[in-house]
C-alpha cells in the first residue's frame, strides 16, 4: 500500500473527511502510541512494512510499556491536535489500515500481540480479518 493510499483509507474510515496535516495527526498519533506498546523489534519490523516516512513513529518513543486498551486510547486522544476525531476513531481507522497495509506474517503478529494484551474491542472494531487459531504455540 502507497503512502496516498494508506492516509486516504484512514480519512475514509473516520468519517471525518481530514484534509493534509489532519490525516498525519491522526496516523502519527495512533502510530507513536503502538510504537510505545509493542517492543522494540515488533514496532522495527513493522516499520518496516510501511510505506515512505509513516512507520517512522512507531520507533521514536520508549518501546514496551504496559498499558492497557483504554489507556492505548486516552494517549491517541491526548497526541491528536485534530478535535474531528476521537481516539477511539483515529485508533480504529489507523488500526484497520495498518493491518490491511503489512504482510500476513507481520498483521497476525500484531493481532496476536493485541488479543495478548488484552485489546479484543479494539481489534473487532478495526475491519482486520486475521484469524492466529490457525499458528502453532510456538508460532504465538
Amino acid at each position: 500500500m502507497e503512502r496516498q493510499q494508506f492516509t486516504e483509507t484512514v480519512n475514509e474510515r473516520t468519517d471525518a473527511d481530514l484534509e493534509g496535516e489532519a490525516v498525519t495527526d491522526t496516523v502519527r498519533a495512533v502510530l507513536s502510541t503502538l510504537g510505545e506498546r509493542l517492543s522494540d523489534d515488533q514496532a522495527r519490523d513493522l516499520a518496516a512494512q510501511l510505506p515512505g516516512d509513516l512507520g517512522s513513529p512507531l520507533t521514536e518513543g520508549e518501546s514496551g510499556q504496559r498499558f492497557s486498551e483504554e489507556e492505548f486510547v486516552a494517549r491517541v486522544d491526548q497526541r491528536l491536535e485534530t478535535t474531528d476525531v476521537t481516539g477511539q476513531q483515529a485508533a480504529t481507522a489507523v488500526m484497520g489500515t495498518l493491518l490491511e497495509a503489512v504482510d500476513a506474517e507481520e498483521r497476525a503478529a500484531v493481532v496476536d500481540q493485541f488479543e495478548h494484551y488484552g485489546f479484543e474491542e479494539l481489534l473487532s472494531e478495526t475491519e482486520a480479518d486475521v484469524d492466529v487459531t490457525d499458528r502453532s504455540p510456538r508460532e504465538r
